[in-house]
């Protein structure tokens, strides 16, 4: 190998891991808790994903996958002409320093569809998360929402 290639192969590394740094750094000011979902109900492949998420900075959930469904819906829902209508969002706001309360299918959530196998209370689903700084640095979270029993909507 030669020096200028041995160079710029360096330089890469190093503007690499600066920014899966940058990236860990971010994923760290991100708090996600009480995360659940539930066990839908028979016969329907797709239920929604609750939780309350706070960032020091502000970023926005732009995506989102699980292993356990064929997709992850950005949802909320809209009131239009005396009607409610979901809509499924290209993104969800989280403004600096502001506890967002996605624990509604009337506000913010996240909806799993296309579920490979049905979900049994008392155990997790994996979740990640992609999330996006104002200045379009991308990072993901992975989490576990925990599957209560269809009934139980309580936090």
């Amino acid at each position: 190998m030669n020096s200028f290639f041995k160079t710029g192969l360096r330089r890469l590394c190093g503007i690499l891991s600066i920014l899966v740094l940058s990236a860990s750094a971010y994923a760290e000011d991100i708090r996600i808790d009480e995360v659940w979902t539930h066990a839908p109900a028979s016969g329907r492949d797709y239920t929604n994903v609750f939780m309350f998420v706070t960032s020091n900075q502000d970023v926005a959930i732009v995506g989102a996958s699980s292993p356990a469904a064929g997709a992850v819906e950005l949802r909320s829902m809209i009131h239009k002409r005396g009607m409610m209508k979901t809509i499924t969002l290209e993104n969800i706001p989280l403004p600096a320093g502001k506890r967002v309360d996605m624990t509604s299918i009337h506000g913010y959530h996240l909806t799993l569809t296309g579920l490979k196998a049905p979900l049994k209370p008392g155990t997790d689903v994996p979740l990640t998360l992609e999330l996006e700084t104002a200045d379009k640095l991308r990072f993901k979270a992975d989490i576990k929402a925990e599957v209560r029993p269809l009934k139980s909507t309580a936090r």
